[in-house]
């Protein structure tokens, strides 16, 4: 009887591990997502970060050494799905009402983040190109805007922000920090508050995150990618050599913020 029971119980046991196998995102009791913590390991410049920094080449526009492409994230469907699970990590507890995604490639990072979260999004737009909105003040930029003279606005349409939302901001990229506090200012003006400024690409030289501290003491930046990992060398239409002729087609640009 105890031979019996021995090997009955030995039975159960491979059924059972041969159902886990069977079960999605089980590897012998660890789910998949388990499977390496290097894997799941969001912290900036780590290796996820450092992953996805390979598919942003840095490139010359307008005056500026370095911008930044993130056109070849978007061409590799696990490196984007990792990037978007980077930022749903850290806000999945944060406990926000919206985001807003910055004009223009705020627009590609902010609705599979606002998806992931269940969360609305609305856009933080250039003034003109939407109906119903309300306009803020004009902020300078590094390089010539829309008016040719270093200058622009931003617009979000009405409703968009209720008065105590906790607003997330998502951009591509942070350089001097002016477009994030035109957007705060922005939101702030109809009542939201920004929590959190979330950026691809940080430019830490250029220490926007104090900018922002000093103006919005409770407003923090977050960026998961700094220039120190970013290696990869990326060629324009026109240039002779990576890194030393301007761009000429607008097509490839990466708007710095």
């Amino acid at each position: 009887n105890n031979m019996q029971h021995l090997l009955l119980f030995r039975l159960l046991i491979l059924f059972s591990v041969a159902k886990i196998r069977k079960v999605p995102g089980f590897v012998l009791g660890v789910t998949a997502n388990m499977e390496s913590a290097e894997a799941r390991d969001y912290t900036p410049d780590g290796p996820v970060a450092r992953e996805i920094a390979l598919t942003i080449p840095y490139y010359p526009f307008k005056g500026i050494e370095r911008f930044y492409d993130v056109g070849g994230m978007l061409a590799q469907p696990s490196v984007f799905q990792k990037a978007i699970d980077a930022f749903a990590a850290r806000y999945s507890d944060l406990n926000i009402d919206s985001i807003g995604c910055i004009d223009a490639r705020g627009f590609i990072l902010g609705p599979p983040i606002a998806l992931a979260l269940n969360k609305p999004c609305f856009m933080v737009r250039k003034k003109g190109k939407m109906p119903n909105t309300i306009t803020g003040s004009d902020y300078r930029k590094e390089y010539k805007g829309d008016n040719q003279a270093g200058a622009d606005a931003l617009s979000i349409q009405k409703h968009s922000v209720k008065t105590g939302d906790r607003v997330l901001l998502i951009d591509d990229l942070v350089a001097t920090g002016g477009t994030l506090l035109a957007a705060i200012e922005l939101v702030e003006a109809v009542g939201g508050q920004v929590v959190e400024c979330a950026c691809m690409v940080e430019l830490k030289f250029l220490d926007a995150r104090t900018k922002i501290k000093e103006k919005h003491p409770n407003t923090e930046v977050w960026g998961l990618i700094s220039e120190d990992v970013l290696t990869v060398a990326g060629a324009v239409e026109g240039s002779t050599e990576a890194g030393t002729a301007a761009a000429s087609s607008s097509d490839s640009m990466c708007q710095a913020t």
